[in-house]
């Protein structure tokens, strides 16, 4: 090959394998600022998904007590009982100010296991009540909100026949405005919709109560905090009526003393974990304490176990 030949073919190579490179170089930056744009989106998904989440919050508990009474109305107080219950709700709105600052929705399911399989005839003998309840909840300014609830209550045993309900609850948390004098005080309207959970009639009846704090024992990690919830019913219509249709407006009080620890051994990764005992009396009207087979003052223990996230 002649001098001018070798030259043109070095020429034709260098330019060649230029490009090669060029091309291949262009390739890897395009490569890397696609990954790097995968991992910057990577992060931003991770946020979102976080973001979406914490709008959700909820609580379980477990309780074990010696008697259950609804409102009032003795359903069982022999043998073990034990409840658990769980609600979960999603904030679809939140503000500081305005005239609401929190706008949730949520629903909930409550059950009632009795060792001595209450009323059964059908199985699961041992599973006297189940209820299932969806949730719609308002916070308002200065502490004050509206929970509106509708209550299925069954009884997987055929214990008793459904009864629905709708409840319409007011509360205050007084604590900024009162302090350690805070009392925490709530508000009920229950107005049954189908069946009734005593007397022949469908009625409506109307619970308030407060539970104020006694003090606080400053045990480190371990702080035990005492309240004593006080709680009144009472009926509007037809509540707690007779089988002849009398009624008094009096139904029940109840009257106690909690006291409450948190379980700080438990991560936090796993939420809050707290365990409560709670020590009451019932008192019941004339007509309750028939039901209660003569009994017009009753106590009640119970522990709780729960969590909240």
């Amino acid at each position: 090959m002649s001098q001018r030949g070798i030259c043109g073919f070095g020429i034709l190579l260098a330019t060649t394998l230029g490009l090669t490179l060029s091309a291949a170089a262009q390739e890897t930056e395009e490569t890397q600022a696609i990954e790097k744009s995968e991992n910057t989106d990577e992060p931003e998904k991770s946020e979102a998904a976080e973001g979406w989440l914490s709008h959700f919050s909820g609580s379980m508990q477990v309780d074990f007590t010696n008697a259950y009474f609804f409102r009032g109305i003795l359903q069982e107080r022999d043998g073990f009982i034990a409840q658990p219950w769980g609600e979960l709700y999603y904030s679809f709105f939140q503000s500081e100010e305005g005239p609401i600052r929190d706008f949730s929705i949520g629903a909930g399911v409550w059950s009632s296991f009795h060792t001595e399989e209450t009323g059964a005839s059908d199985n699961p003998k041992s599973l006297y009540e189940t209820d299932w309840y969806p949730i719609v909840s308002l916070e308002l300014p200065n502490g004050f909100s509206l929970t509106t609830i509708y209550y299925f209550y069954t009884s997987p045993n055929g214990a008793f026949n459904h009864v629905d309900e709708l409840n319409l609850k007011l509360a205050w948390d007084d604590s900024e405005t009162l302090g350690r004098f805070a009392l925490q005080p709530w508000i009920n309207l229950a107005v049954e919709t189908h069946n009734t959970s005593f007397g022949p009639n469908r009625g409506e009846g109307f619970q308030m109560g407060i539970a104020p704090t006694l003090f606080e024992i400053p045990i480190e990690h371990y702080p035990v905090t005492l309240t004593a919830p006080i709680e009144l019913g009472l009926a509007l219509d037809d509540y707690y009526e007779d089988e002849d249709g009398n009624e008094n407006t009096f139904g029940y009080l109840s009257f106690g003393m909690a006291a409450s620890v948190p379980l700080a051994f438990v991560p936090e990764c796993l939420g809050t974990w707290s365990f409560t005992v709670t020590g009451k009396g019932y008192w019941l009207s004339n007509t309750l304490q028939e039901a209660n087979l003569g009994r017009a003052l009753y106590p009640v223990v119970t522990g709780s176990l729960g969590l909240e996230f």
